[in-house]
């Protein structure tokens, strides 16, 4: 069968789309199938299409179904699809979605988001990672925490610099990895790391240095605002890596409701308490780790191809 697999972003980009794309383009050719990550307007005839992104993809969608009306077009919903078009009432989403044959999600959580109209076309194929070979970087001092993220609103980059001013007695140390998006986040990244030696402004780091600073780190942060299911979230699980997350729904759909590493979202004192209590409390490391462990198995390749496998037969 031939698939391609449509990323809103270029392929060469670190977004999790176009990791997305990428990883399920190897997983199908692994079985035999020809399929082909993308990131053009004007998409090849082939069997199938999955978008990653309703809206953003749309144009390349839209063509698809006119270039190959008998073909099938899977909408993969991301996190922005769910937590700002959705309740934006954004009619493109809209559009998307009745356009596709078919809607699926990257976690069960995500299925308590999708409007009950479209429910009976969409399903839950888990993601999976697949890791790439690592660049080595220096290690990170002991008591350290990395925030894997572009500089944007919706990843709340700045609320670990609040948490750490309510802290100035803690020994640790934060770095963020990622690009600033926007000109204004790049200066206050800057001035933060002037008022406080214990924070680190990295800016673009490339994926396999993010990946070998997400190993050798103490803990890595996710403090997004929402969010889909965060492909850095399951890259820290399957490297060994416990995750302070916010508590949104895209998070608690990977780590699950019982894991202790939540914080509430927005609040620095809450990310404070968290943080102190991470970083002094060795019964509370060792049962945060010891569940970070028990998590990896729900990010096996072997889950992902087996949900893309049944799903392409139906």
């Amino acid at each position: 069968m031939h698939v391609l697999i449509s990323s809103s972003y270029p392929l060469t980009s670190p977004k999790g789309n176009s990791i997305t794309a990428k990883r399920i383009a190897t997983l199908l050719t692994s079985v035999g199938h020809t399929a082909e990550a993308i990131h053009t307007d004007m998409p090849p005839s082939a069997d199938v299409m999955i978008s990653l992104h309703a809206t953003k993809t749309l144009t390349t969608s839209k063509r698809f179904k006119v270039c190959s009306p008998d073909s099938k077009l899977i909408i993969y919903l991301t996190g922005t699809d769910l937590y700002k078009e959705l309740p934006a009432g954004n009619p493109e989403f809209f559009e998307a979605l009745e356009l596709a044959d078919h809607l699926v999600v990257s976690q069960q959580a995500s299925l308590n988001s999708v409007p009950t109209k479209y429910l009976h076309k969409t399903s839950f194929v888990p993601a999976s990672v697949l890791l790439p070979e690592e660049q080595t970087v220096s290690t990170p001092p002991s008591n350290s925490i990395i925030l894997p993220a572009h500089l944007r609103p919706v990843k709340n980059p700045f609320l670990i610099n609040k948490a750490i001013q309510l802290l100035p007695d803690l020994d640790m140390h934060a770095f963020t990895l990622g690009a600033a998006l926007e000109p204004e986040m790049a200066q206050q990244a800057i001035l933060w790391q002037q008022s406080d030696p214990r924070f680190k402004w990295l800016d673009n780091v490339p994926y396999p240095e993010n990946l070998s600073w997400m190993r050798q780190a103490d803990y890595t942060l996710n403090s997004s605002h929402c969010e889909g299911g965060s492909n850095a979230v399951s890259e820290s699980i399957v490297l060994g890596t416990p995750v302070l997350a916010s508590r949104i729904e895209g998070n608690i759909g990977l780590l699950e409701d019982d894991y202790l590493g939540y914080f509430e979202t927005d609040n620095a004192q809450s990310l404070a308490t968290l943080l102190r209590r991470t970083f002094t409390d060795t019964s509370f490391q060792k049962k945060l780790h010891a569940q970070t462990l028990a998590l990896q198995q729900k990010f096996l390749p072997s889950k992902e191809l087996d949900g893309w496998q049944q799903f392409l037969k139906s």
